[in-house]
């Protein structure tokens, strides 16, 4: 079992911006894509809170720091580094609570997986996206 915090104003859709919502809602999600509610937690928005910034000390990253993931519609790059500090995955989504708890519940042992050769660099054949002509590297 995971929780998963997510920016939702209705608990149906994923419609909250990560800095902006005041409120997230807590579930817990087994492997098996079912979930439930656990609670609602208000946050101050970081955009009205001027004591304390979303990612520092008693913001809103603090506050999810119980959390394995967090949903919203846009989390930014600050908001993401400081979760991924505490371990927390930030994904930037936006439609059903419903569909997105029941895909990520299935499938989030996966993200943590290391697949044999995506994460060793790349060889002469570009096997993972990157060296060949389309101009990307691996740095």
């Amino acid at each position: 079992m995971i929780r998963v915090a997510v920016a939702s104003s209705d608990g149906e859709s994923i419609d909250e911006h990560f800095g902006k919502t005041s409120q997230f809602i807590i579930y817990e999600v087994e492997d098996d894509g079912n979930y439930r509610q656990v609670e609602k937690r208000e946050v101050l928005p970081g955009c009205s809170n001027a004591e304390t910034s979303v990612h520092g000390p008693g913001g809103t990253t603090d506050r999810l720091g119980d959390v394995q993931a967090v949903f919203a519609v846009q989390i930014g790059p600050g908001a993401a580094a400081a979760l991924q500090e505490k371990g927390v995955r930030a994904f930037n989504l936006k439609g059903s609570v419903h569909k997105a708890l029941t895909a990520y519940g299935k499938r989030y042992k996966l993200l943590d997986a290391k697949v044999a050769g995506l994460t060793q660099g790349c060889g002469s054949g570009g096997g993972c996206g990157c060296g060949g002509s389309g101009g990307n590297s691996c740095r």
